[in-house]
């Protein structure tokens, strides 16, 4: 029985003759997944930005008084005057780490910047909730009777999806690292 094809390469693990399953096939082509893995997991980074853009990362829960709503490209409501330079900075990293792979391939000078990323992006999630944002506020009501309060912006749902993010960014540079290191000892 021929393994062969008319190129001589190998036919097996392939689904030809004598295949002894996707194991064989990850053999031979060490650090793939994991390369693949690499370029797909900043896509679910930029995914959780676009969530928080309408989820709230920190929200105050205020109803009835002044609010406080943090989401990933600042205040809300949704208004220019209300986009913060600092976070429109985080969503052009974002954006530029979620497209240079499929530009240029996974390099592991990319894998070692999307897990400092990745980790800063942790950091200052982590710094949100250490010291949130707060206002103090006050006020009359009708009857001329002094009102206030104080606003604690805590973390809302849209905190957990922008850690899933962000952890999603820094395992994508750790299975670029370490695919490119399978890559290059064929192992």
């Amino acid at each position: 029985m021929d393994t062969h094809d008319n190129d001589g390469g190998d036919n097996r693990g392939y689904g030809g003759h004598n295949s002894d399953g996707p194991e064989q096939r990850r053999g031979l082509r060490p650090g793939l997944d994991l390369l693949r893995a690499a370029r797909f997991l900043p896509l679910v980074t930029v995914a959780a930005w676009i969530i928080t853009i309408f989820v709230p990362i920190l929200d105050s829960g205020n109803d009835d008084g002044p609010r406080i709503r943090i989401t990933s490209v600042g205040e809300t409501p949704l208004d220019p005057e209300y986009l913060s330079p600092g976070f429109i900075a985080i969503w052009l990293l974002i954006v530029g780490f979620a497209i240079l792979p499929w530009l240029f391939g996974v390099e592991q000078w990319w894998s070692g910047s999307a897990i400092v990323l990745g980790a800063l992006l942790l950091l200052v999630l982590a710094a949100a909730v250490i010291n949130p944002p707060s206002l103090l506020w006050d006020g009359q009501t009708d009857d001329g009777m002094p009102t206030g309060g104080m606003e604690v912006a805590l973390p809302d749902f849209g905190f957990a999806i922008s850690l899933i993010g962000s952890q999603a960014l820094g395992a994508a540079g750790f299975c670029g690292w370490i695919g490119a290191q399978r890559r290059k000892s064929g192992a």
